[in-house]
């Protein structure tokens, strides 16, 4: 069993105290563990190039192909059976670092685009180890934990969300998640043994997870259900009338107030759409597809005038160039 901590953070600062805190916890179940920093990796944005798609469709490995630290971070994820990621949040939510690998390692790694590639090959008589990665076929479990200065709450309120994005492409279940803020009170974690003890066991929760028979079926172990009950976050989206949705992984259900509380009835049937469920992501990808499909004869038609339209644009220049 491999459990891996990543920071995005300062090096030698909360962070990375919480992070190898939660590695502790993980080592007293047995697990090999592993630390990595990431501050002084580059990592660049996602160019929406489609190299990653277009190396799938033509059957090779499917993996980004800018050149940067990126693929040490991704290899470190490979490998690993539980994954525990620490972010600061800078404006509300995670830092940019850590929403930059989420973007590279979306596509690239989606475990639909993946099992269809994966068909694909063996359908031609290819063989998939000799082409792809297989470990983007493990499952493998997420603790999630964001670190915010701020004394009030609610300037924190995005980070957590916004860190489940890194778990719907590879479909990893997210065990545990803590969020904590005022750090700038607290000086350093390593002086609150409660705290300490709250991250330690989170390390726990994660490497327990470790070898279920069902991914989906492993048990929430975080602080609160949320009022979700696929992501467990709190955040609502009002769609009409009484009608919401969970911004975060897609569930949508009712909303009443039953005793002074805010309750939300989501059907059974939504949990196979949402986007932390394989149905979902696998959803997306058929209408990625459908898309695509659609666009080469939309685009065929339009071609003839598109010149003479983008003429309005040509007073207007790129300020850098």
């Amino acid at each position: 069993m491999k459990i891996l901590a990543v920071s995005f953070g300062r090096k030698g600062q909360n962070c990375d105290v919480i992070a190898k805190e939660a590695l502790l916890g993980a080592r007293e179940l047995g697990a090999e563990v592993r630390f990595l920093n990431t501050s002084n990796l580059l990592i660049r944005s996602c160019v929406g190039c489609f190299g990653c798609s277009h190396s799938r469709e033509r059957g090779g490995d499917g993996l980004c192909v800018l050149k940067d630290d990126m693929r040490q971070v991704e290899d470190a994820i490979l490998d690993a059976d539980g994954v525990i990621l620490v972010a600061p949040v800078y404006s509300v939510g995670p830092n940019g670092q850590f929403k930059c690998l989420v973007d590279r390692m979306g596509l690239s790694h989606d475990r639909a685009f993946s099992d269809l590639a994966r068909s694909q090959i063996e359908a031609a008589g290819g063989n998939p180890e000799e082409v792809m990665d297989m470990r983007v076929f493990k499952d493998r479990y997420l603790g999630l934990v964001s670190v915010g200065g701020a004394s009030d709450e609610g300037w924190t309120s995005l980070g957590l969300p916004n860190m489940h994005l890194i778990a719907f492409s590879m479909q990893m279940p997210v065990v545990d998640q803590l969020n904590v803020y005022d750090t700038n009170i607290l000086v350093n974690p390593v002086f609150h043994e409660n705290l300490l003890a709250r991250i330690h066991q989170l390390g726990c929760h994660v490497a327990s997870a470790v070898g279920a028979p069902d991914k989906y079926q492993v048990p929430y172990m975080g602080d609160h259900p949320g009022v979700c009950p696929a992501c467990h976050n709190n955040l609502l989206q009002v769609e009409e009338g009484t009608r919401v949705s969970c911004p975060v992984c897609g569930m949508r259900g009712e909303l009443s107030v039953q005793e002074g509380q805010i309750v939300v009835e989501f059907p059974l049937e939504e949990f196979r759409h949402s986007r932390m469920r394989y149905g979902g992501v696998k959803e997306h990808m058929e209408e990625l597809l459908s898309i695509g499909q659609r666009i080469p004869e939309e685009t065929k038609e339009k071609r003839s005038g598109l010149k003479q339209c983008m003429k309005r644009y040509d007073g207007i220049t790129d300020a850098w160039n």
